[in-house]
């Protein structure tokens, strides 16, 4: 009886089943959970390491959040792409919600990969560290100017802002939108 001969070489060859079947988990770890359509927060909360959904899917995971800490305002996100791992600086006029630790946008993934290519890469040399407890004393109250942006609550791994109203978001996009 002869004992096999293993080469120390991983199997490469892989049969068109696999690859389909290995994309079918792809796309199912990427769609949205039907559980987190279902619940609006009260307020937007941005976790770290939280997954970030665009309308047809994920499309990366919130890797910072970008304070001004004069204004005690949220201005930017840091955000890890899925497709190129690269950090990218995403407004935040693009957020719609929160369920739980997920951050759905108002953005497909053609308009979330055209902003991420286009936009500005995330680099660490021009962005400091906040102190949290002077920044959370100075702040308790929130800013006045930019509801939406202020920061309501935040902690080492999150940042609140109030939700903004159903119709509010409705009168932003129809702002935001070209004219005839």
């Amino acid at each position: 009886m002869t004992a096999p001969v293993l080469s120390g070489q991983t199997r490469q060859v892989k049969t068109n089943r696999e690859r389909a079947k290995k994309q079918r988990e792809q796309e199912l770890l990427d769609a949205i959970p039907p559980e987190l359509l279902l619940i609006r927060d009260n307020a937007v909360r941005y976790e770290r390491n939280g997954p970030v959904y665009a309308t047809d899917g994920k499309v990366g995971v919130l890797q910072r959040v970008v304070v001004d800490e004069s204004l005690g305002e949220v201005s930017e996100l840091v955000v890890q792409t899925l497709d190129s791992n690269r950090l990218v600086l995403i407004p935040l006029e693009l957020v719609d919600r929160s369920a739980g630790s997920a951050l759905f946008l108002s953005v497909n993934h053609v308009q979330f990969a055209d902003r991420a290519a286009n936009g500005q890469a995330f680099e660490t040399s021009r962005f400091a560290k906040v102190d949290l407890k002077g920044f959370l004393k100075k702040h308790q109250h929130g800013s006045r100017s930019a509801a939406r942006r202020s920061v309501a609550n935040a902690g080492e791994d999150f940042v609140e802002t109030p939700a903004t109203s159903p119709l509010d978001r409705l009168q932003r996009r129809y702002e935001s939108s070209p004219a005839d």
